[in-house]
C-alpha cells in the first residue's frame, strides 16, 4: 500500500473514532479505546512485507540475461574450430603415411620407413630431402597423390602432373592456389579410387618371355579348333612351334594378352596343311618375362 493510501486510511481511522468519541460521555477510556483500535488497526491494515512483495515482483527477472556468458563462449567455439581447421593441414609425414596406407604398401608411422616406402614406389624421387615436420604444399600433394596411381611417374613435369590430376577429376582446376590444403585426404583418396578402378590393360606394359609365340595377333578363334587342350590349326602357322614351344592363342574370354597361353607337350602333322597340338596350359611364369 502506498503512503498516500496509508494517510487516507489512517484519516478515515481517526474520523470514526471522533465520531465514537463525539457519541461518548466524556472520560479516558474512550481515548484509550481509540488508541487501541487505530494500533489494532493499523496491524490488520499495514502488511509489514508489502513493500518488499512489491519491490520483489516488480524486479525485472532478465537481468542475468544481459550478462555476456553465452557470446563469449560462442566466440571461444569459434576461435577453437578456427584452430582445428589450422591443425588440420598434414604435414609431410602425414601425408606419406596416408598414402602408403591407402594405395596398399602400408604405414608403421614411422617417417624414414615411410619415405623409403615412397621411393621404392616413385611417389617420391629417390634423391628427395623431406621435411616431415613441414605442412604439406598443394603441389607435394598432387605430384605424390598422382605419382601413386602409377598413372604419372617422377619424369613427367609438374605441369603435365596438374593436368592429369585435373582430367582424373582428381582437383578441379591447374591452379594450386586454389586448392584447399585441409581437405588434402580428399584428394588422396580421389586419386585412390582412380586408381583402383582404371584400365590396368592400357597402362601396365609387359614384356613375353623368351621363346613365347604370340599368335593372337595372326590368328582368329575361326582360324583353329580345340577340343579340350587339343588344337587343330593350318600348320602355316605353326612352324615354329616345337615341343615345350610356349603359344599364345587368340581368346577372348581369357585376360592374358587377349588370349590363352598353351605349353606344346606334343605335335602331330596332319598331312592336309594342319597340325594337332596337344597342349596343356601354361604357367603365368612362363608367359611373361616382365611386367612394369
Amino acid at each position: 500500500m502506498s503512503i498516500k493510501k496509508k494517510i487516507i486510511a489512517i484519516a478515515v481511522i481517526v474520523g470514526l473514532v471522533s465520531m465514537v468519541s463525539c457519541g461518548s460521555e466524556p472520560g479516558t477510556s474512550s481515548v484509550s479505546e481509540s488508541s487501541s483500535i487505530a494500533e489494532t488497526t493499523a496491524e490488520v491494515t499495514v502488511p509489514e512485507t508489502e513493500e518488499e512483495t512489491t519491490v520483489e515482483a516488480t524486479k525485472p527477472e532478465t537481468e542475468e540475461v544481459t550478462e555476456p556468458e553465452e557470446t563469449t563462449s560462442a566466440e571461444l567455439d569459434t576461435e577453437e574450430d578456427d584452430e582445428e581447421e589450422e591443425r588440420e593441414v598434414l604435414s609431410n609425414a602425414e601425408l606419406l603415411s596416408l598414402i602408403n596406407n591407402l594405395f596398399g604398401m602400408t604405414s608403421d608411422g614411422n617417417f624414414e620407413n615411410d619415405l623409403q616406402t615412397a621411393k621404392d614406389w616413385d611417389i617420391v624421387d629417390t634423391d628427395a630431402q623431406i621435411d616431415p615436420d613441414a605442412e604439406i604444399t598443394a603441389e607435394f600433394l598432387v605430384s605424390a597423390s598422382m605419382r601413386a596411381t602409377g598413372i604419372v611417374t617422377g619424369s613427367d613435369s609438374i605441369d603435365d602432373i596438374v593436368s592429369c590430376a585435373v582430367e582424373k577429376n582428381i582437383i578441379d582446376s591447374t591452379d594450386l592456389s586454389t586448392i584447399d590444403l585441409s581437405k588434402a585426404v580428399d584428394v588422396v583418396e580421389k586419386a585412390k579410387s582412380v586408381w583402383a578402378n582404371q584400365d590396368f590393360g592400357t597402362e601396365v606394359h609387359v614384356e613375353l618371355a623368351d621363346g613365347v609365340i604370340d599368335l593372337t595377333s595372326i590368328l582368329s578363334t575361326s582360324d583353329f579348333e580345340t577340343d579340350g587342350d587339343t588344337i587343330r590349326m593350318p600348320s602355316v602357322f605353326a612352324e615354329d612351334i616345337q615341343e615345350g614351344t610356349v603359344f599364345i592363342l587368340p581368346d577372348d574370354s581369357s585376360p592374358i594378352s587377349d588370349g590363352k597361353a598353351y605349353v606344346a607337350d606334343g605335335i602331330t602333322d596332319n598331312g592336309d596343311g594342319t597340325i594337332t597340338i596337344k597342349g596343356s596350359p601354361a604357367d603365368f611364369t612362363q608367359v611373361y618375362g616382365s611386367i612394369s
